[in-house]
């Protein structure tokens, strides 16, 4: 007879729900979209689509609404559109230093300052700030501007909530120059599901909560409510407008252009056979309706696998029929169109299809001053969180992100490794190589003191180890392939042939 163990388990069951609750309780609802209709899976918005006129309008005199819906659109349809604005957020690595200014009469190596700022880099590691920067760029790059709100923040969380964009604005600053985001607290009206309404709500800032509690009772009558800068994050690119919207009109151009470049290539493949039934000298014909009848249905057959071809039997004197356009068709027609969609971006094609060195190099400069305006207010709100978990009279801290991207990675790390052979900072090579403030310190550690490979492994002489000696080179130093001239390379590829060129 087996053994049954008694079980409580009404305790174990409410045991479990405990423990769910509070995990419920930690949860951050990633977007609008968690509360929406009631479904528990996220669905992709159908859009109707768009006429080159009603684009034309929207760009020209429509509504920001209007316009970062139209932005979104495209963002989610065109290849073009969307691997625009994705290089634009992608671009940076969003590497950053921590620096720390300790007050006049103080000393960093003073032990409670410098606790102070171990807990801030480690504070910083834990933000996953690439991440985050990567998401805010994104969707400032595809609306105009990113708007969230800080759920929950302390020395051990960070925590983030995104807003719906079509709910959010910001018309003024505060006396410190930080945006302000204006909140339609209408939205909470089309969670329809009260207990989801409640969750959702609660999500937000407490002066979030009861301004939505006095409208509902008519003690306010503006639906839009003024998140406090303490909570709100807010980082237009420029004025709030979706950037990038002039490229649109263009890839659809580029898009009819396909179309046009495909029925002129289907056109140009379609062959008529023409069977043509011969007559005799005195004018009868040498094969009766019948007989004709049969021959086109046997040709008809043995091409029947052919769908460009087809069979054409007659007794008329035809020469030839040729379903094709004109020669001069424009054959550079889509290269235009997709040079022109770049162009109108205000950047370079060799970004995507590169065939030279000096338009790419110039343009990725151009592009990086671009993303360089949402960086320094992202290393502002760094700065501030940081100050105000772990600054004090004694200490304040500066957040710089590092112009590096993925393009100038290389030479920005050797240029830190030559200033740090002259005594300059040593953080920044490593920072430029992806490893943060804390990243470095622990691995000199272990190398150092734990696995001795300062004693294991002695470093090469090399520049930076011994005194400059005398170099038996002559003339200007070798310059690298993206710094020569197209002139240049093609001299050089006539060299390496023999001057075959």
């Amino acid at each position: 007879m087996n053994n049954i163990k008694n079980v409580d388990i009404s305790k174990e069951l409410t045991e479990r729900y405990s423990r769910f609750e509070k995990l419920y309780e930690g949860l951050v609802p990633t977007s609008d979209d968690s509360y929406n209709k009631g479904t528990r899976f996220k669905t992709v918005s159908r859009f109707r689509n768009y006429s080159q006129k009603e684009v034309e309008n929207i760009i020209q005199t429509g509504s920001l609404k209007e316009q970062r819906k139209l932005s979104e659109y495209f963002f989610n349809k065109d290849g073009f559109y969307k691997r625009i604005l994705l290089h634009y957020a992608t671009l940076l690595n969003y590497s950053g230093i921590l620096i720390p200014e300790p007050a006049r009469g103080r000393e960093l190596k003073q032990d409670y300052i410098i606790k102070r700022y171990n807990q801030a880099i480690h504070f910083i590691d834990k933000m996953s700030l690439p991440a985050f920067f990567t998401n805010c760029a994104i969707n400032a790059f595809i609306y105009g501007c990113y708007y969230g709100v800080i759920e929950k923040l302390d020395k051990n969380t960070f925590s983030v909530l995104d807003l719906p964009i079509q709910y959010c604005c910001s018309r003024f600053k505060d006396s410190q120059g930080n945006d302000i985001i204006e909140f339609d607290v209408s939205y909470f009206n089309t969670i329809f599901d009260s207990h989801d309404r409640e969750i959702a709500l609660s999500a937000y800032p407490l002066e979030i909560q009861t301004y939505y509690q006095e409208f509902l009772k008519g003690k306010k009558k503006s639906r839009w409510a003024f998140i406090p800068t303490d909570k709100g994050i807010c980082f237009p690119l420029l004025d709030e407008t979706p950037i990038f919207l002039s490229t649109i009109p263009a890839t659809m151009d580029y898009d009819e252009s396909v179309d046009t470049e495909r029925e002129r290539d289907l056109e140009e493949i379609k062959k008529i056979i023409v069977q043509k039934i011969p007559h005799l000298q005195d004018g009868n014909l040498l094969f009766e309706p019948e007989e004709a009848k049969v021959m086109h249905n046997g040709s008809v057959q043995m091409l029947s696998g052919n769908k460009n071809i087809s069979v054409l039997t007659t007794y008329a004197d035809v020469d030839a029929i040729i379903s094709k356009t004109a020669a001069d068709t424009a054959s550079n027609n889509l290269e235009k169109m997709m040079n022109n969609i770049y162009y109108q971006a205000g950047t370079s094609s060799q970004l995507f299809a590169a065939s030279g060195n000096l338009a790419l190099s110039t343009s990725l400069n151009n592009d990086l001053s671009l993303v360089m305006i949402l960086a320094y207010k992202f290393q502002t709100f760094v700065t501030n969180i940081i100050n105000q978990l772990y600054g004090n009279s004694n200490i304040s801290f500066k957040y710089t992100i590092l112009p590096i991207t993925h393009y100038n990675a290389k030479d920005y790390i050797d240029n830190a490794f030559k200033l740090a052979g002259s005594g300059y900072s040593f953080l920044l090579p490593m920072i430029a190589m992806g490893f943060s403030q804390s990243d470095l310190g622990n691995l000199k550690d272990l190398e150092n003191n734990i696995l001795k490979l300062n004693n294991k492994l002695i470093p090469l002489q090399s520049s930076y180890t011994q005194s400059s000696s005398t170099s038996n080179s002559v003339g200007a130093p070798e310059k690298e392939e993206e710094e020569k001239t197209d002139k240049t390379l093609q001299n050089q590829v006539s060299l390496d042939e023999g001057g075959s060129n």
